[in-house]
């Protein structure tokens, strides 16, 4: 039995629901693709949960997606070969989830950041809105928004995302975070007159089935500000790659670029300790009590890979840490047309590390200043150059061999001078 799980195949995109219908109903699937039967697994499980957190009063899920070069994977495989079809395979994910749920109701936002694809990612999607029928407003409507259009004003929003956001000129200052929070804020607009409302944002691609969208939302409904996916680090998380189905410690302990991972998540609890508990903090898979996010929205000005980072920051100054909560999710790794394809350490690795240190002096500094370890660790970070960070995370990477310690590793600063000679 082949272990892989196929994006583009449509059969394995239905077998995943099909084989939840069998768990729900305390059957044996008969499927025996592990990879499926973890994503099924899964979905059962967001099915179970969302169904034990609903009360009487309604509530819509609305899902966002940023889309940049998407002509290809958006179409059938029989159409691209990297065609996973996936705007139609979203709609049946959620209508999966919501079925025989009277007072649930969705609706999929999707905005091009800037597609160059001719026609575009809008384009395109557009026309398969049409030719599904796809309502345009409410429950089961699917929409597309061009960030393009919003910073020249000719698509406004009646929700504000931030006066950063509104300085922007052109779709390259976006990095994607633009896209997905102007989405966030058109889904508030077209959110409902009552209710709770759910607003969470996911990838393009199939990577994470929409179907387990009721993990997330459970302990929104129950308190939480966020339900936040992990791919790795915490039980009943899976990570699937060409080889099929991992857990931890494998999930984590056999990625090429693990001490990359671990670095990173190693400097962001030092410098930003509300999200220490949050192991997976870049997983295209988050959502939020629509409610906290109006507040929020006007203090963000990252749009780069670490927007959301900002976002988390300024939720857990208002409810807290506790009110981020980290939820298992199964992910399937999609590197086929992936814009960040990289396990190598480089350039936007380290950009990336300069992010945190930029978000932890303009956030957390100001109330919280770094003294010991966090403040060495900055005083390294702030003048570590590209070969300084490559070469780090190779001698990193020399010494791993026989740790089986993952996200609870630290590095004493002192080390980590006099490992790269500074």
């Amino acid at each position: 039995m082949e272990p892989a799980r196929d994006l583009t195949d449509s059969a394995q995109n239905r077998a995943v629901l099909s084989a939840a219908d069998a768990l729900l109903a305390g059957r044996t699937p008969v499927e025996e693709n592990p990879s499926v039967l973890a994503e099924a697994r899964a979905a059962a499980r967001s099915r179970r949960l969302l169904t034990a957190a609903l009360g009487e009063e309604p509530v819509r899920l609305s899902v966002v997606f940023a889309m940049y070069g998407e002509t290809g994977r958006m179409v059938p495989r029989s159409e691209h070969p990297h065609g996973e079809d996936f705007c139609r395979e979203k709609v049946r994910q959620l209508d999966w989830l919501t079925a025989d749920l009277p007072t649930v109701t969705w609706n999929l936002i999707a905005c091009d950041d800037g597609c160059p694809d001719r026609p575009s990612s809008a384009e395109k999607l557009r026309q398969i809105i049409a030719t599904e029928g796809y309502p345009d407003r409410g429950h089961r409507s699917v929409t597309v928004i061009e960030l393009a259009a919003v910073i020249a004003g000719e698509n406004p929003l009646q929700t504000p995302v931030s006066p950063a956001f509104d300085a922007l000129s052109s779709t390259a200052q976006s990095r994607k975070g633009g896209s997905v929070l102007a989405a966030m804020a058109a889904a508030i607009d077209q959110g409902p007159a009552s209710g709770r409302h759910i607003v969470a944002y996911t990838d393009a691609d199939l990577s994470a089935n929409l179907a387990q969208l009721g993990s997330l939302a459970a302990p929104i409904l129950e308190g939480a500000a966020a339900g936040l996916g992990q791919r790795y680090g915490m039980d009943d998380a899976v990570l699937v790659n060409q080889h099929g189905p991992s857990t931890e410690p494998q999930s984590t302990g056999g990625k090429p670029d693990k001490l990359i991972i671990l670095f990173r998540h190693f400097v962001r609890a030092l410098l930003i300790p509300d999200l220490a508990h949050v192991l997976d903090t870049q997983a295209g898979f988050k959502a939020f009590d629509a409610a906290a996010l109006v507040p929020v929205l006007p203090e963000l000005s990252s749009f780069n890979e670490t927007f959301d980072v900002e976002l988390l920051i300024q939720l857990a100054k208002r409810t807290g840490a506790a009110g981020l909560a980290t939820v298992p999710m199964v992910f399937t790794e999609d590197f086929a047309a992936t814009n960040f394809p990289s396990v190598d350490p480089g350039r936007r690795h380290l950009a990336m590390i300069e992010q945190v240190v930029e978000l932890h002096d303009r956030l957390v500094a100001p109330v919280r200043p770094a003294t010991g370890e966090a403040a060495a660790l900055l005083a390294l970070l702030r003048d570590l150059s590209l070969a300084d960070y490559v070469r780090l995370i190779e001698l990193l990477q020399e010494r791993d061999e026989g740790d089986p310690t993952l996200f609870d590793r630290r590095w004493a600063v002192a080390d980590l001078r006099a490992a790269i000679g500074r």
